[in-house]
């Protein structure tokens, strides 16, 4: 529709037609525009097609059941027919969802109304107060008129969504509850949509029961309120449960025959989170959004382990150890740390200018509060064991309705954490991680030899904390493609390019964990992207910084980032696509990346599938005849949460070359960067993979198709399960290698021409 009341004024005339829909619900232009830059839309776009220049402001979603599909499939067609020849309503089309699967995505999109609300920008936010009025259904369209009116007059935004075959429709107005002179909005709005609901012959509460809006009980109820009074005090005579809701106890000359009860809870008689909230420094409100706008809409109480929010909390049912858990300790340090007088913000930045000698100087105290660390309660320590936890997969930034961040205030907090608080030697190997393994690489098997050695083993899991490092690639990426002749991605080698050379070449940004672990995983992406007469540059290696972020070394990462962001600034001059192969560290650029440098310092570093899409009608080769094995994806899930598109683009990618593949829902590894490694996490790391991964890697019908995007992820299953997964472009590799010619010599016969 487009508008939200022809919606909502149709929805009234279809619930009487012959074909008798079972329910119909509605959605407004304000949460269908947030569902749309949702990761949720990708999964149902598909229904609500562009209706060219004129733009959806409403929809409605009528759902038809039968015990009998012939008699479903009558009353469905009489219905569309109906649609097609009614000119009554300006509707600009519709669409069929049919069978559980196609309804089950529509109404997961539906579902998370309540939260893609949450996620308004700016410091408004939708708040429940009169979210669940009832009226009749066939006076809702006016009693919203008015309501709306109501929150037009007072220039609020607002969202809207329902049922609108009952009546209810949840309307939530954006307010800044830390402002006092909006929280008395509160009393304001909600006595006079109390006072609108009794005139349509409704209820301020259709859904979600009373509780602080008892007040408004002895008014609904009139002369039966003292009914509900006698009830009260024969169960409940001294008012000790839920006290101030529904009803007072009273009896005889007490009772209560007004519109009136002052025993009752009032909306603005209560502690709101705003008043808590507004305690907050202003500045680090600001600094910390990733958690303080958490909602409590409690999405990220995931159970399905094929889901992959929240690792943590499927593994441990902790809720400390979830989303909401981890931000709700956030709000409360901030504010306790804004009683206090101290400037996290400030604290912060100093930390991240220190130098080495700043760095010396400060070493004695956070020496001693470490040690007295037992003797003097600071609620950082608590902070602290919840973020420990965190598998910083990003999985909440991608799923969480209001995008809470955990690993970005992870990384915040546990920088300032830091700076009072000695690190462990194991937060410095990971986070230097990076800048060691170049020079580790050129010494790789007498590394790989110490590792097999149980003492050092030992010394690893019980002195530094890492269990079970990874083994280094005896092959050279570096010494490899310098043999087959592949030119290195520099400022001087792309300028001797063409426009039609330019067209035809892409850049590998390389990365620490593919290149100095997988070597073997680099050098078969350079030679299938060569297979396809693609002219391959190799960006030579330097630090991505991923694992100083994670860590919270944020003072080294903006370092690194604007180090790494110059050189890929310098490349991107020429227009050549550049590409990551690791889907974690990839999406760095695009989002660490521009949160520390800013959107216009970065350039555009793709994932492989998001970039061979782009190609895919000049990727294949012609006539090729491909056995199709039936792989399945395993996608990592940082890079199918924060870019909900890109394992479709596999899919996209390998269809060009007449395969299917088939994307398998699957929940996090449980490895996650270094997180497995880390001896503190590698039972709940056990427990993340039996839970979704395990099942699957080890399931026989699984056996030879399994594909898996993530360096992480084949890294957890090689330890776990003992298997060695491909990536997909290693298994297109394997199925061209019989039809193409032996890689070396074609690889020449390229970089001759």
């Amino acid at each position: 529709y487009s508008s939200f009341m022809d919606a909502l004024r149709d929805a009234k005339a279809l619930m009487t037609t012959s074909a008798r829909p079972t329910s119909i619900e509605t959605i407004d232009d304000t949460v269908l525009q947030l569902a749309m830059e949702d990761f949720v839309w990708d999964s149902v776009a598909a229904f609500f097609p562009a209706t060219g220049s004129t733009p959806i402001r409403g929809i409605n979603l009528i759902e038809f059941n039968d015990d009998d599909p012939e008699r479903l499939a009558e009353r469905v067609q009489a219905f569309t027919d109906h649609l097609s020849q009614d000119p009554t309503v300006a509707r600009l089309g519709y669409t069929l969802a049919e069978g559980r699967p196609q309804i089950q995505k529509v109404y997961a999109m539906r579902k998370r109304s309540v939260g893609l609300l949450g996620n308004v920008q700016g410091e408004k936010r939708p708040i429940a107060f009169v979210e669940d009025t009832a009226v009749p259904p066939e006076h809702l369209a006016d009693f919203i008129s008015e309501f709306r009116a109501a929150l037009d007059a007072r220039k609020l935004s607002y969202g809207m969504f329902g049922h609108v075959d009952a009546g209810v429709l949840h309307v939530r107005p954006a307010l800044d509850m830390k402002d006092p002179e909006q929280e008395k909005l509160i009393r304001e709005i909600s006595d006079q949509v109390a006072d609108l609901t009794q005139k349509y012959g409704g209820l301020l509460w259709g859904e979600h029961g009373k509780g602080v809006r008892s007040e408004y009980g002895p008014k609904f109820f009139g002369e039966l309120y003292p009914s509900l009074q006698r009830v009260k005090a024969a169960f409940d005579p001294h008012n000790q449960l839920n006290p101030g809701k529904i009803a007072s106890p009273a009896e005889g000359s007490e009772l209560i025959a007004k519109d009136s009860d002052p025993e009752l809870l009032t909306v603005d008689g209560v502690t709101l989170r705003g008043q808590l909230d507004r305690t907050i420094d202003e500045r680090a409100w600001q600094a910390y959004d990733a958690a303080v706008y958490c909602n409590g809409n409690g999405a990220c109480y995931n159970y399905d382990v094929d889901d992959p929010m929240c690792p943590s909390w499927k593994a441990t049912r902790d809720r400390v150890h979830s989303p909401k858990g981890r931000a709700s300790l956030m709000r409360e340090w901030l504010r306790l740390q804004s009683q206090a007088g101290i400037d996290v913000v400030e604290e912060s930045r100093k930390k991240k200018a220190e130098n080495g000698w700043g760095f010396i100087k400060s070493f004695p105290l956070r020496v001693a509060n470490t040690l007295s660390r037992k003797q003097h309660h600071d609620y950082s320590h608590q902070v602290y064991d919840a973020m420990a936890g965190c598998l910083a997969c990003k999985s909440c930034a991608g799923q969480c309705p209001i995008k809470v961040n955990v690993p970005q205030f992870r990384s915040q907090f546990l920088e300032v954490y830091h700076g009072r608080y000695l690190r462990p030697l194991r937060d410095y190997i990971i986070g230097g991680t990076e800048f060691m393994l170049p020079t580790l690489a050129k010494v790789a098997p007498l590394y790989n030899a110490l590792l097999n050695q149980r003492w050092v083993d030992s010394l690893m899991r019980k002195g530094l904390g890492m269990s079970d490092s990874p083994q280094l690639s005896r092959a050279s990426v570096k010494k490899q493609l310098r043999a087959w002749g592949v030119a290195e991605a520099t400022p001087t080698s792309l300028a001797l390019l063409t426009e039609q050379q330019r067209a035809n070449s892409v850049i590998i940004v390389q990365d620490a964990f593919t290149s100095h672990f997988e070597a073997k995983l680099v050098l078969d992406v350079v030679e299938l992207l060569s297979r396809l007469n693609l002219r391959v540059f190799v960006m030579p290696f330097s630090a991505n910084g991923k694992p100083l972020q994670v860590q919270g070394f944020l003072g080294a990462f903006e370092r690194t980032a604007e180090k790494q962001a110059k050189r890929l600034r310098a490349l991107a001059e020429f227009d050549v696509p550049m590409v990551g192969i690791d889907p974690a560290m990839t999406l760095t650029y695009r989002q660490e990346y521009v949160k520390a440098l800013g959107r216009e310092q970065v350039p555009n570093v793709l994932m492989l599938q998001e970039w061979l899409a782009t190609r895919i009608n000049t990727l294949a080769p012609r006539q090729l005849n491909l056995t199709d094995p039936g792989f399945k994806l395993l996608s990592h899930c940082t890079e199918k949460t924060n870019a909900p598109g890109s394992p479709k683009a596999w899919q996209q990618v390998f269809a060009a070359f007449g395969l299917e593949l088939e994307l398998m829902a699957t929940g996090c590894c449980g490895m996650s960067g270094t997180y497995g490694h880390e001896t503190r996490n590698v039972a709940t790391s056990k427990t993340i993979y039996a839970q979704s991964w395990q099942p699957q890697v080890e399931a026989e019908q699984n056996t030879g198709k399994l594909l898996a995007t993530g360096y992480s992820c084949r890294s957890q299953v090689k330890r776990y399960s003992a298997q060695t997964l491909p990536h997909p472009l290693q298994a297109l590799l394997a199925l061209l290698t019989p039809v193409s010619h032996p890689y070396p010599n074609n690889m020449q016969e390229r970089a001759t021409k």
